[in-house]
């Protein structure tokens, strides 16, 4: 499922191929992606349009046009954006295409359906209700250990579930909560209000460090490939690696399951 590095990587990506380029034709079929939005918007409101910048907010895509369009943009658990020629045959699962003018389709393929894309206007794009509820881009806001802190001490909620919650931090899901965690060397089940200021500096390392190593992994390469695809490599210490021995003591990595998500760490180093 994308994640901050992965948004990141498309909000790069999308940035290369579209600004200053013009779209000459917007064209989606009627499909889940446009669930509480409007499909015919897309196609209308994006003709004609060159995109002015793009921001990302935790896992959220905004994408700024002239003459005041928005695009939200969420990726869901298999949304990608693609870039293709107009001779290359469509990807497998595309269910929107920005054809630019000259040369060149963006398409947003998704397998499963649970990304989202809705116009709305450019200058309210950071004020929406979703986007305001977020807490602390770890990227674009940094994160502050003492601030960080306050907010898990009053919670009685393991530290995993916590750092998982967008009010919480921006972008953070399952794979850069279980990386986090691992170089923090803090246990998944840990009670986030007994955590020391220092054990949250530690965590906050960690997440700057997995975010930064999943960023290095995925290059700066046109296309993306998730874990979970089949025939992926892994790039990750201990996440989908139960059984495996620890990068740090060799110990067989465990997994248990916390807010309905599978989370992996090594028994001897977080204890």
């Amino acid at each position: 499922m994308p994640e901050l590095p992965e948004v990141e990587f498309a909000a790069r990506a999308l940035s290369r191929w579209l600004e200053g380029r013009t779209i000459e034709r917007a064209a989606a079929p009627e499909s889940r992606i446009f669930r509480g939005a409007d499909r015919r918007a897309f196609e209308r409101d994006l003709q004609g349009r060159t995109l002015q910048r793009v921001d990302r907010r935790g896992k959220i895509l905004l994408l700024s046009f002239d003459r005041d369009v928005g695009l939200v943009s969420h990726l869901g658990m298999t949304g990608k954006w693609v870039r293709r020629s107009h001779d290359d045959p469509r990807p497998g699962h595309a269910r929107a295409r920005l054809a630019l003018r000259g040369d060149g389709i963006v398409y947003y393929d998704d397998q499963r359906l649970f990304g989202r894309l809705a116009i709305q206007p450019a200058h309210a794009l950071l004020e929406l209700p979703e986007v305001r509820a977020l807490g602390p881009d770890p990227l674009v806001d940094g994160i502050d250990p003492k601030r960080l802190h306050e907010r898990l001490r009053r919670t009685s909620r393991s530290v995993k579930v916590a750092i998982m919650d967008q009010s919480v931090i921006a972008g953070i899901g399952n794979i850069q909560a279980t990386e986090a965690l691992f170089r923090a060397r803090i246990h998944p089940a840990r009670v986030a209000s007994t955590l020391s200021l220092a054990e949250v500096r530690a965590i906050a390392k960690g997440i700057e460090d997995s975010i930064a190593h999943t960023l290095g992994d995925a290059g700066d390469g046109d296309e993306i490939t998730y874990v979970e695809e089949p025939g992926a490599a892994n790039p990750f210490l201990v996440y989908g690696r139960k059984g495996k021995p620890c990068p740090r003591c060799r110990a067989p990595i465990e997994a248990i399951v916390l807010g309905g998500r599978t989370s992996a760490f090594c028994p001897h180093c977080q204890r």
